[in-house]
Order: C-alpha cells, then sequence, then structure tokens
C-alpha cells in the first residue's frame, strides 16, 4: 500500500473517527474476545470529539493513501503521552505503524521530551517492544462492565 505521512488536517476529523472503529473492530479481535471489542469500539470517538483532541496543541500526524484519506494516525501530548495510535485493517502488517511512531518519537526528540509513556494494547504492545519500549505494568479495568486490560510502557529518550 502506498503512503504518505503528514500532520494532522482539520478535514481529518471524520476518517480518524472511522480508522479508530475500524482499527477496534478489525484488528482487535486477534487479542481480545468479542465482548471486550464492543466495549472498546463502544468508546470511539465522534467526529467532533476527534476534531476538539486533534487540535488540543498535541502533535498528531496521520497515514494518507494515494487519495489523502487518513487510514492510521497517532498522537502525542505535551508531557510525552502517547494517547492513540490505530491503523485501519488494511494497513495492518506492513510497517505503517512503526513508520508513525518514528516520525512521532523525532518531534519528541526535536521538542526535548526526555520519555514518551503510552497504555498499549496486545498489539500495540507488541509494537511497542520493538521500539525499545518496556512495560510497566498491566492495567486491568472495566468498560461499560466488560474487563479489559492494557499495558503502562515507557521509552526514555536519551
Amino acid at each position: 500500500m502506498r503512503y504518505t505521512i503528514r500532520s494532522y488536517r482539520s478535514g481529518d476529523a471524520a476518517a480518524i473517527a472511522d480508522v479508530f472503529r475500524r482499527s477496534v473492530e478489525g484488528v482487535g479481535p486477534k487479542d481480545y474476545s468479542a465482548d471486550q471489542v464492543a466495549a472498546w469500539a463502544g468508546r470511539a470517538p465522534d467526529e467532533a470529539a476527534v476534531s476538539k483532541r486533534c487540535e488540543d496543541g498535541r502533535a498528531v500526524l496521520v497515514a494518507v493513501d494515494e487519495d489523502d484519506v487518513p487510514f492510521a494516525y497517532i498522537d502525542l501530548e505535551s508531557d510525552g503521552h502517547l494517547d492513540h495510535l490505530y491503523c485501519a485493517p488494511e494497513g495492518v502488517g506492513q510497517g505503517i505503524a512503526s513508520a508513525l511512531y518514528e516520525e512521532l518519537e523525532m518531534i519528541a526528540r526535536e521538542k526535548g521530551f526526555r520519555r514518551i509513556y503510552v497504555e498499549a494494547s496486545e498489539a500495540a504492545k507488541r509494537l511497542f517492544l520493538r521500539h525499545g519500549f518496556t512495560v510497566v505494568t498491566r492495567r486491568d479495568f472495566d468498560v461499560a462492565g466488560v474487563p479489559l486490560h492494557n499495558y503502562a510502557m515507557e521509552k526514555e529518550l536519551r
């Protein structure tokens, strides 16, 4: 798949909301039960929520196809918290999430961040381990009465 990485634009919000949902529903079942995926997908942001979060000062990068339509994205808050990394199913396994992460890490280094931290799903955990993150702890919690888990992870930037 051909793609370009660029900064978020305000017209990307609807596509990013769609990427979140499709990623959870299409990739999540590899590591989570149907009930867990449904609870997680139920937290998908709408276009307005995506717009609000992507325009609050955080760094947001998107991978876009030949038609400039986003199919993956990543964001980094001003304190080094990597909050979202989602890739639509058609982009999984092609190095796109890694490319997004590498671009974002360069931004973090340019801004003088000393650390990036994240709460990672099972799939994201594997990616972040490959990029030098360590697991701090497993986090168990409920979403709409359904038990879920992820991993608090971090990477020191030197």
